[in-house]
């Protein structure tokens, strides 16, 4: 019986398998593929989103008009009460532009810093402050957002704003901290306290409780 006829009628051997196991592997491939494609684009995605605010600290230089504020000495009189605020321009939070000066009327001036410890327990009394209506009548509530560092924690600063409800008007500083030097406060936290005249009534700096800032702001505004 020759080989030929030993095998005739006998099922052939198929290569099915290998053939399914080939398409098996490139439609794992293509998947892993797809998948690494689709989280490029999330990527991509939530990098523009993030991207969409203005540039944090400001890009541009804050303009500042009138005499800067003096140093707010460690003790003794405060050489800047009876001063008019200086004008600071530039971006706020919101993208759009944004001045503090003596035109504002009565206000109080917080000046902030993202990574501050001080400044991170405070921002949360200051917007319970204003939420349960603290602030007086004629008086408003204006920040800056200062020292600001991409390299230190917290960032960026209008996320952390955000997250504790501050809503007030912010002006973002630029890299060289123009608006803090032009207010003359050598830390943060820090308040300017200002009449409705636009002259300086107060200035403080560190945590401060909410006593004391009421009391502060009550003057301000009576003044």
């Amino acid at each position: 019986m020759t080989k030929a006829s030993r095998t005739r009628g006998m099922p052939r051997r198929s290569n099915q398998p290998a053939s399914q196991s080939n398409r098996t592997r490139w439609v794992l491939i293509a998947g892993a593929i797809g998948v690494v494609a689709v989280a490029a684009v999330v990527a991509i995605v939530l990098s523009l989103g993030s991207s969409t605010g203005p540039p944090e600290p400001a890009a541009d230089p804050i303009v500042v008009t009138g005499e800067p504020l003096p140093a707010l000495p460690l003790e003794g009189p405060d050489p800047a009460i009876g001063m008019t605020l200086p004008g600071l321009a530039g971006i706020g939070l919101d993208g759009e532009p944004m001045v503090i000066g003596p035109a504002g009327g009565a206000q109080m001036v917080v000046v902030l810093a993202h990574w501050c410890p001080h400044c991170q327990r405070e921002l949360p009394m200051l917007v319970d402050m204003i939420d349960s209506g603290d602030v007086p009548e004629g008086l408003s509530v204006v920040g800056l957002s200062t020292a600001i560092d991409e390299l230190r924690g917290n960032y960026p600063p209008s996320a952390w704003f955000a997250r504790e409800g501050w809503q007030q008007p912010t002006l973002i500083d630029d890299a060289n901290s123009d608006g803090l030097q032009a207010l003359g406060l050598p830390s943060f936290p820090g308040f300017v306290f200002v009449d409705s005249q636009g002259r300086v009534t107060q200035r403080m700096r560190g945590e401060v409780d909410r006593a004391t800032l009421i009391q502060a702001m009550d003057v301000a505004a009576q003044s």
